[in-house]
């Protein structure tokens, strides 16, 4: 019985012990309290902020394609531009093969030259015919003089019968002239329509070699303006290479124009309604280190979206125009995280995050008792945070001292 007690007035002691202990440290940590481990309340103004993720686009783009040729529908790639080099407006960009469009112009060529010789035979054949036609109408000329001379002097002379054969060798020789007349008339028109058919081939044959020569530099694809060569991805997310096949409606890069840059932002549904045209909001390129973009949401889309096919999440497209002229490196396509500023609170009372201890959906902090030389818990009510800090709506004063990171 006597042990029984003994150990019983031990542990009492150990207690009484072990609480003194407790109270001397806690009492001596509070009087030792560091100022770094203080952060005095303060008011501020805190703006509120939406954030937002999304990529770049340029609102002025120029889609490069294979050119338009007659009765050409496949092109192969055999020369391309390195994806994002920078171009002007003129520069090389991509080449197609020429072999079968270069055939075509040998053909058409041979075409030409023998529509040339034909006419250079048809005019020789036509320059000979009427030179003989020529001859023969003279030489008929001649005869029809002669015999009107004859007939006009047998008129005294000759017998009626002997006049009368002579003026029908004359008219005959008159019909004679007037036939040949007609045939060298029609024979200089039909000479004539025949060399301008020819020379109409050989317009038509022209044209068309100038077509094909036309054509082969057109494979040869200039930018039409300045920008940055982007490969065109197909549903495979594969881009087009040396050596593919492209038809001739098919896209094989982009040249978007940087100056017309922008930031397409995925808002949020539960943010969406806070989000108008001119509002300010920093841009940070993840592709670009160290340097943040400021911009003004130009404009908000009025329909929600999901966000991605196996991502539920319904969003609105938000467009932010970005401020300034170095855009040299962006590029379209680059991801982003936004934070809008959608409004502020004035002079708010604003602590960090990290001196909040959440308990049971509830929000404390530590407030240092200078008197007792101690901390006490205090509960607070918050009206918002950005996941840094915090807006407090009650609970605090201004200039009142919290404990930077709070111990149980």
């Amino acid at each position: 019985m006597n042990l029984k007690r003994w150990i019983m007035a031990a542990v009492g002691v150990l207690v009484i012990a072990v609480g003194a202990l407790w109270f001397y440290t806690s009492t001596k940590a509070a009087a030792g309290v560091n100022e770094r481990e203080l952060l005095t309340v303060q008011r501020v103004d805190f703006p509120l902020l939406v954030s937002a993720t999304g990529i770049l686009e340029a609102t002025r783009s120029v889609s490069i394609s294979p050119p338009q040729i007659r009765r050409e529908n496949r092109f192969k790639l055999t020369r391309m531009v390195d994806e994002g080099t920078e171009v002007s407006e003129g520069d090389f960009v991509m080449e197609f093969d020429s072999s079968d469009v270069a055939r075509r112009l040998r053909d058409e060529t041979a075409n030409f030259q023998s529509v040339q010789e034909e006419y250079q035979k048809k005019r020789s054949d036509s320059d000979i015919q009427l030179r003989q036609a020529r001859l023969s109408l003279e030489q008929a000329k001649a005869d029809y003089e002669k015999l009107e001379n004859k007939l006009s002097q047998q008129a005294e002379v000759e017998s009626a019968i002997v006049i009368e054969e002579t003026r029908i060798q004359r008219d005959a020789a008159k019909k004679n002239v007037e036939f040949l007349e007609k045939k060298l008339q029609y024979q200089e028109a039909s000479a004539q329509l025949n060399l301008q058919i020819s020379r109409s081939n050989e317009s038509y044959y022209r044209q068309r070699m100038d077509t094909l020569m036309d054509a082969i530099d057109s494979l040869t694809v200039r930018a039409p303006i300045s920008g940055v060569a982007i490969y065109k991805r197909d549903w495979n997310n594969e881009p087009k290479q040396i050596g593919s096949y492209v038809f001739s409606m098919e896209t094989v890069l982009e040249i978007p124009d940087l100056s017309t840059i922008r930031a397409k932002l995925l808002v949020d549904e539960v943010d969406a309604g806070k989000v108008k045209p001119g509002q300010e909001a920093n841009i940070v390129v993840d592709a670009v280190q160290g340097k943040t973009f400021r911009g003004k949401v130009t404009s908000v889309s009025s329909i929600l979206k999901q966000a991605t096919y196996d991502r539920p999440l319904k969003i609105v497209e938000t467009f932010v125009g970005l401020e300034g002229s170095d855009f040299k490196q962006l590029r379209p396509a680059m991801s982003v995280k936004a934070q809008i500023k959608v409004g502020q609170y004035t002079q708010a009372l604003v602590i960090p995050l990290s001196s909040i201890q959440e308990r049971d959906g509830r929000s404390f902090v530590q407030m240092l008792q200078p008197d007792k030389k101690e901390w006490a818990w205090r509960e607070i009510q918050l009206k918002t945070n950005d996941g840094l800090t915090a807006v407090v709506e009650s609970g605090l004063q201004a200039d009142e001292k919290i404990r930077v990171k709070p111990k149980a």
